[in-house]
């Protein structure tokens, strides 16, 4: 929650602060929430709520969502040639979806790190089911146009979706 709270926040800090009065108020509410069929997306949506007021309440402050993107590395015991390519393929698709628009960095992050389906995804955001999965198609080719892959290869595409989404 709190990695999401940054990428609206750019502050941890600030993010963290967040995260504590929505769990705080969670608290101080639990017995009247019985209402709520997915706590996760309650959260989520209440985290993204108050880091939105917060930035609203602070006049002139913009920010781009999602521009500290880092991906996991796979765990495994990779000889010293292997862990100099990977960590040369994981330097190459940072930067690739660093330079993706934020809002497909935000959906980008939401699935692919926080676990999120899209369903919930759309949810939090508040924007439709569609708009993600569109949204990840354009991720999914600016990141294959950065690593010059070729989607047209059916192989290619499934396999580079694949990859991503199971980092």
């Amino acid at each position: 929650m709190t990695s999401f709270a940054i990428t609206i926040l750019k502050s941890e800090i600030l993010a963290e602060e967040v995260v504590l009065d929505v769990f705080l108020r969670l608290w101080e509410k639990r017995n009247s929430l019985e209402h709520i069929n997915n706590i996760e997306t309650y959260l989520y949506i209440s985290v993204r709520n108050k880091s939105i007021s917060i930035l609203k309440s602070e006049r002139g402050f913009s920010f781009n969502m999602l521009d500290d993107l880092s991906v996991q590395l796979m765990t495994y015991e990779p000889s010293a040639e292997n862990e100099l390519i990977e960590s040369e393929m994981f330097a190459r698709l940072n930067e690739a979806v660093n330079q993706l628009p934020s809002k497909c960095k935000m959906i980008f992050k939401l699935l692919r790190e926080d676990g999120l389906n899209r369903n919930e995804a759309a949810h939090i955001l508040n924007i439709s089911v569609k708009t993600v999965d569109n949204q990840i198609a354009i991720a999914v080719q600016k990141i294959a146009q950065k690593l010059n892959i070729d989607l047209s290869n059916p192989k290619n595409s499934r396999g580079l979706t694949s990859f991503l989404f199971s980092l």
